[in-house]
């Protein structure tokens, strides 16, 4: 049975104030799995931009500067972080949604890029394929989904191992023992990891094209997918 919304946001309202140095403990290339997402966007214009599981809004915050002119939408079922995420924003042309990804509704054709950051993993597998169909609906043509997360290796060995080695460079990095059972409790209790493979397949059943994963490293990677132009 999927997590409910309401205990998800609850474990991020309480790593709200310090989210980020929570993760780049635990994670310590947070950061450049962060930039894979810009960097590997097509050179074009991007009006208006849905970003699913904003957060506190680290992501939100660098969509905004590299795009100043768009409309950006912002999307989390945890209200304290998207406090943050708005007095971080501040005033421009944005949206702030409170809302749950399994009730969202916008739409055809109204974004041309949808992204979102480690976030997605929270859908169950049936619902990851229910989000991806939307996402193709909502974008328009040629429109692009890119997003970062965390995902299964392709065999329990594979999968262990970088349950390993992720907890080796968290230690390393400054984190501790405890902190990291933290992580490893909510990943238990609210994560769906998929493999990569079986991501791939769903965009493809929803229509997209030019799927790739861009960045890869242990659980993390950056996918990206364009919905056709015709």
């Amino acid at each position: 049975m999927p997590p409910s919304p309401q205990t998800v946001s609850h474990f991020f309202d309480s790593l709200t104030a310090d989210y980020t140095a929570a993760i780049e403990r635990c994670f310590p290339r947070y950061r450049e799995m962060f930039w894979a997402i810009f960097e590997y966007l097509p050179e074009r214009r991007f009006e208006r931009i849905l970003e699913l599981g904003s957060g506190t809004g680290n992501l939100s915050v660098v969509i905004h500067e590299q795009f100043p002119d768009a409309h950006l939408t912002c999307v989390d079922c945890s209200g304290e972080s998207l406090d943050v995420c708005r007095e971080r924003l501040g005033k421009g042309n944005i949206e702030i949604q409170l809302a749950d990804f399994r009730e969202l509704e916008f739409p055809a054709e109204t974004f041309d890029l949808i992204t979102s950051s480690i976030a997605i993993h929270h859908l169950t597998s049936d619902e990851k394929q229910v989000l991806l169909q939307h996402c193709w609906s909502w974008l328009r043509p040629g429109g692009i989904l890119t997003f970062a997360d965390q995902f299964r290796g392709e065999t329990d060995d594979l999968y262990t191992r970088h349950i390993e080695n992720w907890k080796a460079i968290s230690l390393a990095a400054g984190a501790t023992e405890q902190e990291f059972a933290m992580w490893m409790e909510h990943q238990r209790e609210h994560d769906h990891h998929d493999p990569l493979r079986d991501h791939f397949a769903w965009l493809s059943d929803a229509g997209f094209e030019s799927i790739d994963c861009v960045w890869r490293y242990l659980l993390w990677g950056v996918v990206q997918a364009r919905k056709p132009v015709s």
